[in-house]
């Protein structure tokens, strides 16, 4: 395993070990003080959330083919097959940490002193943000690290930002997709309905990366519509992206409009 990946994947487990430490210090002893509370129907809100999320897919990764932005790499059908599980077990892991550390944990945070939405806000653009703290590669053939390769390396999060066009883009749909979340939490008190729409994003986004690669076109290419995709692989770039993204979060609306408002949920986020 590159370095890079190793550090990344320790600072994450080191994050998830604090956590529990910090919340008994703040007398937080469950989800249900942020919010979260025991869900009646989960198997119908990860629906509702599975749903929007293959919305989204279906929207998406046909017209990133038909565009000509990207094009389907040779032996692409063996390729996905190869990589299915291991993406299906990034999707999980990735989309179940997400959630419970940005909606579950965050999002409740912020609910516990401000009105709902501008905890939404706040924790979307955190969501939005800490995506762009990456590591930068240390490549296949860096030299062996040493005790202070880790310190060296941190000091250079967010140093390889591309430009400030893309970083817009890439942060709106980002900042969009927090917003989509958050308000799932809140509007079902729970984080199934959010985990499964997240799960399904991951998962098409990088089933489309194992089987299609950016094709180069015209100096102006098709941006703002289209772009390369950023935060290693996982976040599509553009307005039409951006767009698909609004209207699973509107099918999303429409399928929770007939479910039951949860005993704690606010007035103000109707």
């Amino acid at each position: 395993m590159p370095f890079h990946r190793y550090l990344s994947r320790s600072l994450q487990v080191a994050a998830i070990l604090m956590l529990w430490p910090l919340l008994r210090s703040l007398r937080i002893r469950s989800l249900t003080e942020f919010g979260i509370m025991p869900n009646p129907r989960p198997l119908g809100d990860l629906s509702v959330g599975l749903a929007a999320g293959v919305l989204c897919a279906v929207l998406l990764q046909p017209m990133l083919l038909l565009s000509g932005s990207f094009v389907l790499r040779y032996g692409w059908d063996a390729s996905v097959l190869h990589a299915l599980p291991r993406i299906l077990m990034t999707a999980l892991v990735v989309a179940a940490i997400e959630e419970f550390l940005f909606r579950g944990v965050l999002l409740g945070f912020f609910r516990q002193f401000t009105n709902p939405i501008l905890a939404i806000v706040c924790s979307s653009v955190l969501f939005a943000g800490i995506h762009f703290l990456n590591l930068p590669s240390s490549g296949s053939h860096a030299a062996p690290p040493l005790w202070w390769s880790g310190f060296a390396m941190l000091g250079t999060l967010g140093s390889a930002l591309p430009p400030w066009p893309i970083l817009s883009l890439a942060f709106a749909t980002l900042f969009t997709a927090g917003l989509i979340l958050s308000w799932m939490t809140v509007r079902t008190a729970s984080l199934w309905a959010a985990f499964g729409l997240h799960f399904c994003w991951i998962l098409g986004q990088q089933l489309f990366n194992a089987a299609a690669g950016l094709r180069l076109v015209a100096p102006a290419g098709l941006f703002p519509y289209f772009g390369p995709s950023q935060c290693n692989g996982m976040v599509p770039v553009g307005l039409v992206p951006l767009g698909s993204l609004v209207i699973a979060g509107v099918l999303a609306a429409v399928l929770l409009r007939k479910r039951p408002y949860p005993l704690n949920f606010p007035a103000e986020a109707l």
